[in-house]
């Protein structure tokens, strides 16, 4: 079996804009209740990714520097790997380990018996961020269409 891509497991409708205000967890939230509206998973579940979410986030700081979140998860709450997507135009205060404010946070859900394509997925995107001009691009990207595309060139390179 292949390993996923980040632009394979992006759910372009879950596509959100993020207020300055939020602090980790209503990111979180706000993001899978994008993936609700997007009817990747169900409204009755939202709370149990964010409390998974935010066990995860206790252990390490998912905010990994260059303005960039990604907080995840393995959780019985999802079938197949999601990912959604915020952005914030002010930045947030997401605890990274640089200190710095994050701009672009991405939610990744994997189900609990697909630990190795969560670590290949967590992997393939710390190498994306490693990679000139993507962070820049990424912080600019205004359309679920133009990250999906970011993410497909990037990988491809």
């Amino acid at each position: 079996m292949t390993a996923p891509r980040m632009s394979q497991v992006m759910v372009a409708k879950a596509f959100t804009r993020l207020p300055p205000e939020a602090d980790k967890r209503a990111v979180v939230g706000r993001l899978a209740e994008s993936l609700v509206a997007a009817g990747r998973i169900d409204a009755k579940d939202v709370t149990a990714i964010v409390d998974d979410v935010m066990k995860r986030e206790a252990v390490g700081s998912t905010g990994i520097g260059h303005g960039i979140g990604i907080p995840h998860c393995r959780t019985g709450s999802v079938s197949g790997v999601l990912c959604a997507f915020g952005h914030s135009s002010e930045g947030i205060d997401f605890d990274s380990l640089d200190g710095e404010p994050v701009y672009s946070v991405f939610l990744l859900l994997t189900p609990p018996d697909q630990k190795e394509q969560h670590l290949h997925l967590m992997r393939s995107f710390a190498s994306q961020i490693r990679k000139e001009n993507f962070c820049e691009f990424l912080h600019q990207v205004a359309a679920p269409e133009a990250l999906v595309e970011l993410l497909a060139e990037f990988e491809g390179r």
